[in-house]
């Protein structure tokens, strides 16, 4: 697997799988963005000259669209930028991002999509998941940034790219999850119905939030999902704009958020570590801050 200059591994057809799910999830420039999208998860090219040869060839599209499929890619949490990596022997070339996987992206859309499309359509698209699967874990490994165990990648990237991971990692792996958020957008659409699905998929979650807005629809979660779930806060922004997540003993990510004059979506730069070590030292803080914290009255 991987990019060769004679040849690509993506069709016509995964590009057109892929530009249905982005209509349906409302991404303004869908065809430019399944390109890109389709061409990083299966060829995983390092130079943009190789995005652009293979989408010029397949797609008829040219740099400046494809430089706006990749943007809409990043603004929607599709993608991350990856600004750098430590202890690592990954080359991650001058075209840097990491994909969500498209299983998750499956998961989040085809019910949505099978109302839309032919059943034979559906079914198509539902059988190449196998393939696309494939081609994301040669190319970007278990957790989805591209490293092992040892090393750590740092990422630009937008708060649904870090819920798409995370349920990404739920569907592979049952390990109990950590998290450390701001409570003020988690129970709002679209972040709640993430939550969720990790939930369903019995993934028991450990919450601590920083404000006592939406209390009522985190009881009413802790009511729904039973054992699966404990939330405990703090007051008001105790934590600033630190986000923070582990899950089992596989990985870890330790975010800020970026404050900026676009409210519209909440933007993060963080650091993900797959060390033994470092992951053990997350969960030893997340722990002493759980004492910490006041339980959510059931």
């Amino acid at each position: 697997m991987g990019y060769d200059k004679a040849e690509s591994n993506v069709k016509l057809d995964n590009i057109q799988d892929f530009e249905m799910m982005f209509q349906r999830m409302k991404l303004e420039r869908p065809r430019e963005a399944a390109t890109y999208y389709a061409i990083l998860v299966m060829d995983c090219p390092k130079e943009f000259s190789e995005f652009l040869k293979i989408a010029e060839n397949l797609a008829n599209i040219t740099r400046r669209p494809l430089e706006t499929g990749r943007a809409c890619l990043h603004r929607n949490g599709l993608i991350a930028e990856v600004l750098f990596s430590g202890k690592g022997d990954e080359d991650f070339g001058r075209e840097s991002f990491l994909p969500v996987n498209p299983r998750a992206i499956w998961e989040d859309i085809k019910d949505d999509l099978k109302t839309m499309v032919a059943d034979d359509t559906y079914l198509a698209m539902q059988n190449r998941l196998n393939e696309y699967s494939n081609a994301y874990n040669h190319n970007f490994d278990k957790y989805g940034i591209k490293i092992k165990r040892s090393g750590n990648v740092t990422l630009r990237y937008n708060g649904k790219w870090v819920l798409y991971n995370i349920l990404s990692n739920c569907l592979e792996s049952k390990c109990p999850m950590k998290l450390q958020i701001g409570g003020e957008r988690l129970f709002e659409e679209p972040y709640v119905k993430y939550f969720k699905k990790f939930l369903d998929l019995n993934t028991k979650i450990s919450l601590i939030i920083d404000t006592e807005a939406g209390m009522d629809a985190a009881k009413a979660l802790q009511k729904a999902y039973g054992d699966n779930l404990d939330i405990r806060f703090f007051a008001e922004h105790t934590s600033g704009t630190l986000r923070n997540y582990v899950l089992g003993k596989e990985l870890a990510v330790n975010g800020i958020k970026i404050l900026t004059d676009d409210s519209s979506e909440p933007s993060y730069v963080g650091t993900a570590y797959v060390n033994l070590e470092d992951i053990e030292q997350f969960n030893v803080k997340f722990d002493s801050l759980w004492s910490l914290a006041k339980p959510l009255k059931k």
